[in-house]
Protein backbone atom coordinates (compact mmCIF):
# COMPACT_ATOMS: atom_id res chain seq x y z
CA UNK A 1 0.00 0.00 0.00
CA UNK A 2 3.04 2.03 0.01
CA UNK A 3 1.96 3.77 -3.43
CA UNK A 4 -1.46 4.64 -2.60
CA UNK A 5 -3.01 7.41 -0.54
CA UNK A 6 -6.35 6.44 0.99
CA UNK A 7 -8.64 9.54 1.55
CA UNK A 8 -11.66 8.16 3.53
CA UNK A 9 -13.59 5.02 4.03
CA UNK A 10 -16.93 4.87 2.18
CA UNK A 11 -18.55 1.72 3.27
CA UNK A 12 -17.98 -1.68 4.83
CA UNK A 13 -20.25 -4.26 3.69
CA UNK A 14 -19.86 -8.14 4.08
CA UNK A 15 -16.00 -8.02 5.10
CA UNK A 16 -14.79 -5.87 2.58
CA UNK A 17 -13.64 -1.97 3.17
CA UNK A 18 -14.21 0.52 0.32
CA UNK A 19 -12.01 3.12 0.59
CA UNK A 20 -11.54 6.42 -1.89
CA UNK A 21 -8.16 6.77 -2.68
CA UNK A 22 -5.12 7.46 -5.13
CA UNK A 23 -2.07 6.80 -6.78
CA UNK A 24 0.85 8.94 -5.51
CA UNK A 25 1.83 11.22 -7.72
CA UNK A 26 -1.73 10.52 -9.60
CA UNK A 27 -4.59 13.19 -9.16
CA UNK A 28 -6.93 10.55 -10.59
CA UNK A 29 -9.08 8.99 -7.86
CA UNK A 30 -9.68 5.06 -7.63
CA UNK A 31 -11.99 3.02 -5.40
CA UNK A 32 -9.55 0.55 -3.09
CA UNK A 33 -11.15 -2.23 -1.85
CA UNK A 34 -10.07 -4.63 1.10
CA UNK A 35 -10.56 -7.86 2.76
CA UNK A 36 -8.56 -10.38 4.45
CA UNK A 37 -7.20 -13.12 3.18
CA UNK A 38 -10.14 -15.91 3.23
CA UNK A 39 -11.51 -13.87 0.82
CA UNK A 40 -8.75 -14.96 -1.58
CA UNK A 41 -10.82 -17.22 -3.84
CA UNK A 42 -13.37 -14.75 -4.41
CA UNK A 43 -11.06 -12.36 -5.23
CA UNK A 44 -8.92 -14.18 -7.55
CA UNK A 45 -12.22 -15.27 -9.94
CA UNK A 46 -13.36 -11.69 -9.62
CA UNK A 47 -10.12 -10.47 -10.85
CA UNK A 48 -9.90 -13.45 -13.53
CA UNK A 49 -13.50 -12.32 -14.73
CA UNK A 50 -12.77 -8.27 -14.84
CA UNK A 51 -9.42 -8.12 -15.90
CA UNK A 52 -10.22 -7.75 -20.06
CA UNK A 53 -13.57 -6.43 -19.39
CA UNK A 54 -13.91 -3.03 -21.17
CA UNK A 55 -17.32 -0.93 -21.25
CA UNK A 56 -18.83 2.12 -20.02
CA UNK A 57 -21.21 0.33 -17.77
CA UNK A 58 -18.73 -1.75 -15.95
CA UNK A 59 -16.39 -0.77 -13.54
CA UNK A 60 -12.64 -0.91 -14.64
CA UNK A 61 -10.53 -3.37 -12.81
CA UNK A 62 -7.16 -1.71 -12.49
CA UNK A 63 -5.05 -3.98 -10.09
CA UNK A 64 -4.67 -6.10 -7.04
CA UNK A 65 -1.59 -7.27 -4.63
CA UNK A 66 -1.48 -8.44 -0.96
CA UNK A 67 -0.16 -7.38 2.33
CA UNK A 68 0.59 -9.50 5.08
CA UNK A 69 -3.22 -9.14 6.65
CA UNK A 70 -4.98 -7.77 3.73
CA UNK A 71 -5.93 -8.06 -0.16
CA UNK A 72 -6.21 -4.79 -2.01
CA UNK A 73 -8.15 -4.49 -5.01
CA UNK A 74 -7.62 -1.10 -6.71
CA UNK A 75 -10.96 -0.20 -9.67
CA UNK A 76 -12.47 3.07 -11.07
CA UNK A 77 -14.21 4.93 -8.90
CA UNK A 78 -17.90 5.53 -9.60
CA UNK A 79 -19.09 9.28 -8.96
CA UNK A 80 -22.75 9.84 -7.46
CA UNK A 81 -24.29 6.93 -5.59
CA UNK A 82 -21.93 4.46 -4.03
CA UNK A 83 -21.37 1.00 -5.94
CA UNK A 84 -19.65 -1.69 -4.72
CA UNK A 85 -18.26 -3.69 -7.46
CA UNK A 86 -17.63 -6.64 -4.62
CA UNK A 87 -20.61 -6.38 -3.03
CA UNK A 88 -22.06 -9.64 -5.05
CA UNK A 89 -19.36 -11.45 -3.65
CA UNK A 90 -20.53 -13.79 -1.51
CA UNK A 91 -18.66 -16.85 0.33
Amino acid sequence: MENFILYEELDKEGGFVFYKGRRKGSLCYVAIICTDKTQRPEITNHVRLSQDLDHPHIVRFYEWFETSKNLWVIVELCSGQYFHPCSQIKT
